[in-house]
């Protein structure tokens, strides 16, 4: 772990389970979280974003404390996904906590050409 990790207050939400989605629990439990990000294995033909990242804002939508949320697709083509990726995510929710802005909604991890998806 190099010096850029340490210290870093961060959780990890796993759902066991899709449907029918907890969208209440969910909203519980990052009730006091600043930024979110969505990792999703996969994206989806239907709309914007992965799966996972559409149930996770729709479930904040009506939520009083309403953070930002940013998806990260990641695996795409069997792609693996390492350390470094991970840590860009971690910098891009520090980013957004400080800026209060989120430059965009869905990005892509591990694919050989940045995408940039903007809302």
């Amino acid at each position: 772990m190099d010096d850029s990790t340490k210290g870093v207050k961060a959780g990890v939400l796993k759902p066991r389970l899709f449907r029918p989605f907890p969208y209440k629990e969910l909203q519980e439990a990052l009730a006091h979280i600043k930024a979110i990000a969505v990792l999703d294995r996969t994206d989806s033909y239907d709309g914007f974003g992965g799966p996972l990242f559409k149930d996770v804002r729709a479930a904040l939508y009506d939520a009083p404390q309403r953070p930002p949320v940013v998806n990260y697709v990641y695996g795409l083509g069997g792609r693996d996904v390492n350390l470094d990726h991970i840590r860009s995510v971690y910098r891009d929710l520090e980013q957004i906590v400080r800026t209060g802005q989120v430059d965009n909604l869905v990005r892509y991890l591990g694919v050989r050409e940045e995408v940039e998806v903007h809302a």
